[in-house]
């Protein structure tokens, strides 16, 4: 028998069938090594409901998803309540089993949380864990890194400081990163690489992390960028993500919306007209009165046209 609604070609001999699957959340009872896998016992979460099934982990896909987690599947990990993806295989002697084609990456929480404490341990060790925590607090915002996500995506935190950037307040460099793709750790050393150079040969005064949508960031736990966050002279403001991650704990202040972080950037701006002398502008503006408009072609657009802010 044949699907009419497969793709042409899909029932010629040779051509490989993918199962799609679908998602079941179960109680995995118990888990063993089977062959070059994993064997799991599912059961259903309603006990007053019977049966099991046998669902196997192939070694393919394990090593696809210690890939992907950066922590190795251990069987302790897979015991308790799971989302999985399943396809189901019909045998005339061994009747039904299933096997795993996808997990949620609540399997990796508890592995997770044991390597970033391991982390934290050895950068207090080194007196490396609260050092952004202990920065002063900017005076002045002259010029801002806002790492995000590069998906193209509108974002609260970009958006609103582009326009900022475009009233003339600051000036923005914007650094794109793709969190959860490969190269995403060697990404964010580069970024951070960028930002410690301009405060070197310029001027910097916050660094800002936008993770965007998603839900596991790795890379913001990883120790060598951690290490190189602790010592970037510049506070770091971080949006937390879906899961805990070591930046959480590193940044100068780590919030969970964009809102909360616009608020600590506004507090400085309004720091700024309280030590700049703003009411003896004022006084000055109505001592003088009105200035004449400027010629708009003379007219800086913005601090970009202005030149390398230097101390």
């Amino acid at each position: 028998m044949t699907d009419p609604h497969a793709p042409a070609g899909a029932h010629e001999p040779g051509c490989a069938l993918e199962p799609t699957g679908f998602w079941v959340r179960a109680r995995v009872q118990h888990a063993r090594r089977h062959m070059d896998g994993l064997l799991l016992t599912l059961e259903p979460l309603d006990t007053h409901r019977p049966g099991k099934l046998a669902a196997v982990l192939s070694r393919d896909f394990i090593h696809q998803c210690e890939a992907a987690s950066g922590v190795v599947l251990d069987l302790d990990h897979l015991v308790g309540e799971h989302t999985l993806l399943l396809t189901l295989i019909v045998d005339p002697l061994l009747g039904l089993s299933g096997r795993i084609i996808g997990l949620d990456r609540g399997c990796f929480l508890k592995a997770w949380a044991e390597q970033d404490a391991g982390v934290q341990a050895a950068l207090e060790a080194n007196r490396l864990w609260g050092r952004q925590r202990g920065l002063p607090a900017p005076r002045k915002l002259r010029r801002v890194v806002l790492i995000e996500p590069d998906d193209g995506a509108p974002q609260r935190l970009g958006d609103e400081l582009a326009r900022w950037f475009d009233q003339g307040i600051l000036e923005l460099i914007r650094l794109p990163v793709a969190y959860e793709e490969p190269g995403s750790v060697a990404a964010l050393h580069e970024a951070f690489g960028m930002a410690y150079d301009q405060f070197e040969w310029g001027t910097l005064d916050a660094v800002i992390v936008e993770p965007g949508p998603g839900f596991a960031f790795r890379a913001l736990s990883d120790e060598s960028l951690m290490r190189r966050i602790a010592v970037l002279p510049v506070p770091v403001l971080y949006r937390r993500a879906g899961v805990p991650t070591l930046l959480d704990g590193m940044a100068y202040r780590a919030l969970d919306t964009a809102e909360e972080i616009l608020r600590i950037l506004n507090e400085v701006l309004r720091g700024e007209l309280r030590t700049g002398g703003l009411s003896r502008l004022q006084a000055i503006a109505r001592e003088i009165g009105p200035v004449p408009a400027a010629d708009p072609k003379l007219t800086d657009q913005g601090p970009a046209s202005q030149g390398p802010l230097f101390d």
